[in-house]
C-alpha cells in the first residue's frame, strides 16, 4: 500500500506540475475539470488510507481509481502538445496512471463493501 501512495502522490505532483507549465504556454489545453481529476487522486487515495471503517476505505478507493481513470482520458483527449518536454510529461502521465488503476483495479476486487 505503501508504494501505491507514493504513486499516487507523484502523479498527482507531477500532474499538477504539468498542468501549471500549460497554462504558461498552452492554456487551452488545460481545464479545471482535468485539475480536479489528478489532485483527487492523491487526495482519495490518502483517504481511503485514513479511513476509520471499511465502507469508507471502499468508497475512497473507488473515488480514486475514478479520478485515476478520468485524469488518463482527459489527457489523452488532449492531443498532441507541441513541445516535446510536456508531450513526453503527458505521456508518462498517462502510463503512470495505468499503473495506478491496475492496482487500484486489485483492491477494489477484493473489497467486500
Amino acid at each position: 500500500m505503501q508504494e501505491l501512495e507514493v504513486k499516487t502522490y507523484n502523479f498527482t505532483v507531477q500532474g499538477i506540475g504539468l498542468i501549471k507549465s500549460l497554462e504558461k504556454e498552452f492554456p487551452e489545453k488545460v481545464n479545471s475539470e482535468l485539475r480536479q481529476n489528478i489532485g483527487n487522486v492523491s487526495l482519495k487515495f490518502m483517504d481511503a488510507l485514513d479511513a476509520q471503517e471499511n465502507e469508507n476505505f471502499a468508497k475512497n478507493i473507488r473515488e480514486c481509481s475514478s479520478s485515476t481513470m478520468k485524469s488518463e482520458e482527459l489527457l489523452t483527449e488532449m492531443g498532441t502538445i507541441q513541445n516535446e518536454t510536456f508531450e513526453n510529461q503527458k505521456n508518462a502521465l498517462i502510463k503512470e496512471s495505468k499503473i495506478i488503476r491496475e492496482r487500484l483495479d486489485t483492491i477494489i476486487k477484493k473489497l467486500i463493501y
